[in-house]
């Protein structure tokens, strides 16, 4: 699930000489219901994001959204009924506010305060008050892309016991390299030894909202202009929006939410989380 640690996992993975991840993360292509920006939908081009990886390496790729699609995880089995899913999930109202950091970082959503964002839910459903940068507004929809409970026992319905294993953010953080070995005990793959763990995807937060909707809105508004001058930017060894993006990014936490209303979050979720606590078998009251 996004915001959980799937990041820092590719990463882990990625240099382990037993496996071979993709090139790319998140490329998105068992995920054709739901939308995202530049999804990589080729066969060919998804293959090639292996190109050059060793014949007897495991294949593996990391796309947050495959635990939520309605098709991602039957089509994957249907191509590889021996593939093995490795789920990454986190009490459901840290990932919320995570969730919603992310996507006014990325300009998906256009209100940075996360109790205002939380109650226009109902009208974004209705299709109203979508910010135009937004890919798929399915993803303001913060109840249902954290109703992980639900994704989990979707996922727990199809794929074998012994094809699945379930990672939580809390262990990861704790102790990362025994949630690290427990995973490549799970692909049946020997500890290589890597005892470095550097956290990735800190979070991050925008200093001004309204600069990095006029910057995300720049190619919309210079129209033809828009593309010469990227080019001729890019041949002077310079990128515009890469500096503009690391000068309005301020990382570290966020401010804590009101306890009034993360209690009302902490109800709303507290169904997911008894789900949760069902298919693991673990206690979980931690999160209520």
């Amino acid at each position: 699930a996004p915001k959980c640690g799937t990041t820092a996992m590719h990463g882990y993975l990625a240099t382990h000489p037993g496996i071979a991840m993709s090139s790319r993360k998140e490329p998105g292509y068992w995920s054709p219901d739901l939308d995202r920006r530049d999804p990589v939908r080729d066969r060919t081009a998804y293959l090639a994001l292996w190109d050059g990886a060793p014949e007897d390496a495991l294949r593996g790729e990391a796309t947050a959204n495959y635990l939520r699609s309605a098709v991602a995880v039957p089509a994957i089995l249907a191509e590889r009924p021996d593939a093995r899913f490795v789920v990454m999930l986190r009490d459901p109202v840290d990932m919320v506010v995570s969730f919603h950091a992310e996507l006014v970082k990325t300009y998906h959503e256009d209100v940075s305060d996360l109790e205002r964002a939380w109650r226009l839910q109902d009208v974004r459903r209705q299709g109203r008050r979508i910010p135009v940068e937004c890919a798929d507004p399915r993803l303001l929809d913060y109840a249902r892309v954290c109703a992980t409970g639900d994704q989990l026992e979707r996922l727990c319905a199809i794929v074998p016991e012994q094809q699945r294993l379930v990672v939580l953010f809390d262990d990861l953080k704790r102790d990362t390299r025994s949630v690290y070995l427990q995973v490549l005990a799970f692909l049946r793959l020997e500890d290589d030894g890597r005892r470095d763990f550097a956290p990735a995807n800190v979070r991050a937060t925008l200093r001004s909202p309204a600069a990095a909707r006029v910057h995300r809105s720049l190619p919309r508004r210079l129209g033809p202009l828009y593309e010469p001058a990227r080019v001729v930017a890019a041949r002077a060894g310079i990128s515009p929006s890469r500096l503009i993006n690391r000068a309005n990014v301020r990382r570290g936490p966020s401010a804590p939410l009101e306890p009034r209303f993360r209690e009302e979050l902490a109800q709303v979720f507290a169904p997911q989380v008894d789900k949760l606590e069902s298919l693991l078998g673990c206690d979980l009251s931690h999160w209520r």
